[in-house]
């Protein structure tokens, strides 16, 4: 494999190339960082307190597309608790970015559900803006790492975990989007943590080469469509399903064949009623039909116990075999809207085969959602996106 830092062009064509892009990195929340100081010699700009970074990168060149993987590793640095995380891509054609955002500009209406970022749109004849295509959405543990090695909380740890994991691990193929890199990428990184120790991150991109074919093979297009991640200080939690249906309009080219959408969800709000821990089934229609309908729901938490040394433990009282015992209960192994703490959450993939060329409305709907309170905290971050072969000089 062969290693180059994030901002090298010195690509050999067809070879392995692996882009480091975060090695060790501090990500952290810090209400006092000064906006004349948001660069770092890392190269990452700081956003949102230091919660949202972002940076762009150079593509390696290929004689035809590789298989793109990305790698995440995260560990606590003092951070305890569970949080919503998101590694995500700029798409190349919006000429308006969240980074615009934050500094005011353009202007815009931060009311409770009209915040633009969520949706595409247009500030004037030559600026437009589309939502960040999500790459990796991931779920922090409680405490990995930091606290993996606190004698205190072994006593917690259940017999099935030998030992406390020193760190986090996920990947996501992302291939399918190596011609909407272009000739780079602008890469982001949020987690939502509100402590200044925060946690530590491993961001590696590796490319690797397929095998030559005789044609050129298609070019692969991509169209944002919808992220209400709060990505922004201006932004609020959306619980807008709350209230009805969140809906985007799309033009699809012409000849445009092979077209998916990837959809990812979750559920946030915790307490026993809050959307985290209520079954919520999402409706996604196209022009009027449902195409799509399922609940986001992980039942299998309790596999993740060794991510997460510092989850609050109770007991809860159980039968077996006759008699009634009080069985020791996490709080990371509670099932979840779509999520459990330590996991990374895949893309649900609809394959859209009868759509045609022309505008379309999508439209997704959570009839069982909740409204933000003070005491649940309920929202839902969704993203969409669409992939699509087309034709040289269609794309758009």
């Amino acid at each position: 494999m062969l290693s180059t830092g994030c901002n090298s062009s010195n690509f050999e064509v067809d070879n392995p190339q692996e882009v480091r892009c975060m090695r060790q990195f501090h990500l952290h929340f810090n209400p006092k960082m000064n906006a004349d100081s948001l660069r770092a010699t890392d190269g990452w700009e700081r956003y949102d307190a230091g919660r949202l970074v972002v940076q762009r990168f150079l593509k390696p060149s290929f004689q035809q597309p590789p298989e793109v993987t990305l790698y995440m590793t995260l560990r606590s640095a003092g951070d305890p608790w569970d949080k919503s995380g998101t590694v995500f891509m700029v798409p190349a054609s919006s000429t308006i970015d969240l980074r615009e955002f934050e500094a005011g500009s353009p202007s815009l209406d931060t009311s409770k559900h009209a915040y633009p970022a969520i949706l595409p749109f247009e500030a004037d004849a030559d600026q437009t803006y589309e939502p960040p295509i999500e790459l990796l959405r991931f779920i922090t543990p409680f405490g990995v790492g930091h606290f993996s090695d606190n004698e205190r909380l072994d006593e917690y740890r259940p017999v099935y975990v030998p030992a406390w994991a020193d760190s986090a691990h996920w990947s996501a193929d992302i291939s399918h989007l190596w011609d909407s890199m272009e000739d780079s990428l602008t890469l982001g990184v949020y987690i939502d943590t509100w402590t200044p120790e925060g946690y530590t991150l491993d961001l590696t991109l590796e490319f690797e080469p397929r095998a030559i074919l005789k044609d050129e093979p298609a070019r692969i297009a991509s169209m944002p469509l919808f992220n209400t991640t709060k990505l922004s200080s201006k932004q609020q939690h959306y619980d807008g399903f709350a209230e009805g249906r969140l809906e985007v309009d799309f033009f699809l080219p012409s000849k445009a064949s092979d077209v998916m959408l990837y959809y990812h969800a979750t559920g946030h709000g915790g307490h026993a009623t809050g959307d985290e821990f209520v079954r919520c089934e999402h409706q996604i229609t196209l022009d009027g039909e449902l195409i799509n309908s399922f609940t986001p729901w992980r039942d299998d938490c309790a596999s993740f116990r060794r991510f997460n040394p510092s989850s609050g433990v109770w007991t809860e009282r159980a039968f077996w075999r006759g008699d009634s015992i009080d069985e020791r209960i996490a709080s990371s192994d509670y099932s979840r809207s779509g999520w459990c703490p330590g996991s990374h959450v895949e893309a649900l993939r609809i394959p859209l085969p009868g759509i045609s060329p022309g505008h379309h409305t999508l439209e997704v709907a959570v009839p069982s959602a909740q409204p933000f309170t003070d005491s649940e905290m309920n929202f839902w971050n969704v993203a969409g996106y669409l992939t699509y072969v087309a034709i040289p000089g269609q794309e758009r």
